[in-house]
């Protein structure tokens, strides 16, 4: 009787000393997690894996877990990395429905994924949580975005304009509101913003093309001396030569016939090449002036 009695006795004191030891181990884990690194990604995420499993968290701390390791999983080669990322910033949600970071985080991942309108209600949701004046700014960013990829413009613009009003240095505002301005085909404000990143940030620019934009919107405005004084030669001769073979294109599609190519009856198509051709004798001068940039920029 005694022996069973001291048994149980054993086991429980077991039982506490096992306890006081796992404490401090997931509170050493979860300082692993919270303080990971990049060049420690593995050890991190196995950290964060440890304490999660704890039981030791829950509410706001269990949250912080799962973002950063729902952070981590970028530091990685692994191929389902993006998918190991949103189940736990969607786990950290859950924990709490606050939790601004996660909400930002997954909607930046549903933007890459174009499920546009699921990264706006994340955006959306982190906003009614509360944000920094940072986490505001990337909030205006990737609904800015989300609205870019939907082909609301306006939308887009409002919220890139209210990130730039918070950093007025912010290039990639700037940047991609100069492209929902040249979406919407108003060609001076997107050439306006392409300018401020340029002299902004020279390197940012050529990264992200802001010339190549800047040109463009020239060309399509019929400024052909500055749209060429943006690009080389060989983008110019690329550009002629993409118009030179849509035109014949075109002009086969008339002399050949419609039926060489299996299309629509004879008369419709013909008639379609015909208004092509119509339109394209209106470029005539514009593939003229073309040339004369290119001979200029070459011989000059």
């Amino acid at each position: 009787m005694r022996s069973g009695f001291s048994t149980r006795v054993w086991l429980v004191v077991f039982a506490l000393a096992a306890a006081v030891v796992s404490r401090p181990a997931a509170a050493d884990d979860r300082q692993a997690c919270l303080e990971g690194s990049k060049a420690a990604s593995a050890e991190t995420i196995a950290a964060c894996t440890r304490a999660i499993q704890s039981g030791d968290y829950n509410d706001q701390n269990l949250a912080n877990l799962y973002h950063a390791r729902g952070y981590s999983w970028s530091w990685t080669s692994f191929s389902d990395r993006d998918d190991r990322a949103l189940a736990d910033f969607t786990a950290a949600i859950r924990a709490n429905p606050k939790s601004g970071g996660s909400l930002l985080n997954r909607s930046h991942i549903y933007n890459q994924r174009r499920d546009y309108d699921r990264a706006i209600a994340d955006v959306n949701q982190a906003f009614e949580a509360g944000l920094s004046d940072y986490g505001k700014r990337v909030g205006y960013g990737e609904r800015g975005h989300a609205y870019h990829g939907k082909g609301d413009n306006d939308r887009a613009i409002a919220d890139f304009t209210a990130s730039i009003q918070l950093n007025a240095n912010d290039s990639f505002a700037i940047m991609a509101r100069g492209s929902a301005y040249f979406a919407k085909g108003d060609y001076d404000r997107a050439i306006a913003d392409y300018n401020r990143v340029i002299a902004l940030d020279p390197e940012y620019a050529r990264e992200y093309s802001a010339r190549s934009g800047r040109a463009i919107a020239y060309l399509l405005k019929g400024n052909f001396r500055r749209a060429f004084a943006d690009v080389d030669q060989g983008q110019a001769l690329s550009w002629l030569a993409t118009i030179v073979f849509l035109a014949a294109l075109v002009w086969l599609c008339c002399r050949g016939g419609a039926r060489a190519f299996g299309w629509r009856s004879g008369r419709t198509i013909i008639e379609m090449c015909e208004q092509q051709l119509v339109d394209l004798r209106h470029t005539n001068a514009a593939l003229e002036k073309i040339a004369a940039a290119i001979e200029k920029r070459s011989s000059g």
